[in-house]
């Protein structure tokens, strides 16, 4: 658009634009004249609002396209292969486990720590007792393949079994006899339990198995006295019959010291500042 022989500016422009809107939408001409006097706060305005507008949209365009994708879960990879290679030819122990209060499940797994570091040569997992078997019927079918085992049972109420062995225990003492089956399990059994209750370590009756052998005898640890003692007690018995098991011909762990992965009690020395 030319006005004479010179080209219109942007400002001209708008000065027509809004001289027309003031035309069309009845505005009188004293509002008209103001809006073309005003014309470069007008203008001035606008590009304001146009930049503000277009920082919002680069903003969010920019937030958006910053954001990493999620990405799922990596898969959980049990090398089953890798472990069975190296558990080849190694004597397997497994440590039963049934407790209410979780202190057998403690005594457990620090007697499996410890004999980690005593019998390098064995390999020991620590299992709850009810998490061994989902059908009844498979507690026979496995405990026909061990050799070897440790049972922490606890007492709870008056004498009950708890509530992670109760159905270990009704399989047990409701099935029928054992017969032969276990005559190559080798166990031993360290019972905890109160005076106080009704029936005192009643459980550990539970594997007096048939035709099982005892190598080691029972312990009765009492939680009205000092059961971490007992336990304590029943340990130093243990080691010697299973050096005879577990320890190879050429090792002498008997006049070896033996210093325990995870020592029962630590002394802190506390700077008084």
């Amino acid at each position: 658009m030319q006005i004479g022989s010179e080209k219109a500016s942007s400002l001209d422009l708008l000065s027509v634009v809004v001289a027309s809107l003031s035309d069309g939408y009845g505005l009188d001409s004293s509002t008209g004249d103001a809006f073309v006097e005003n014309r470069l706060l007008i203008v001035v305005l606008s590009i304001v609002i146009i930049v503000l507008v277009g920082c919002v949209a680069i903003f969010f365009v920019w937030r958006s396209s910053g954001r990493k994708p999620v990405e799922p879960p990596k898969p959980l990879v049990v090398k089953t292969q890798m472990d069975t290679k190296e558990d080849q030819g190694k004597k397997k122990v497994t440590v039963f486990f049934g407790t209410q209060t979780r202190t057998a499940e403690g005594f457990a797994k620090a007697l499996a720590e410890e004999a980690k570091a005593r019998y390098p040569n064995a390999i020991f997992k620590v299992m709850d007792i009810d998490e061994y078997a989902t059908e009844d019927d498979e507690y026979k079918e496995n405990l026909k393949k061990e050799s070897l085992a440790l049972f922490f049972l606890a007492t709870y109420g008056d004498g009950e079994p708890t509530n992670n062995a109760a159905r270990f225990y009704k399989w047990f003492t409701e099935g029928k006899e054992r017969g032969t089956w276990l005559e190559n399990l080798q166990f031993g059994v360290f019972s905890l339990g109160n005076q106080q209750y009704e029936h005192f370590n009643q459980q550990y009756e539970i594997v007096n198995m048939n035709s099982a052998k005892h190598i080691v005898q029972v312990g009765l640890g009492d939680d009205d006295q000092g059961i971490e003692d007992d336990f304590s007690a029943w340990r130093e018995l243990l080691w010697p019959e299973l050096d005879k098991l577990l320890q190879d011909e050429n090792e002498t762990g008997a006049s070896t010291p033996y210093i325990a992965a995870i020592p029962e009690y630590r002394v802190v020395f506390v700077k008084l500042e």
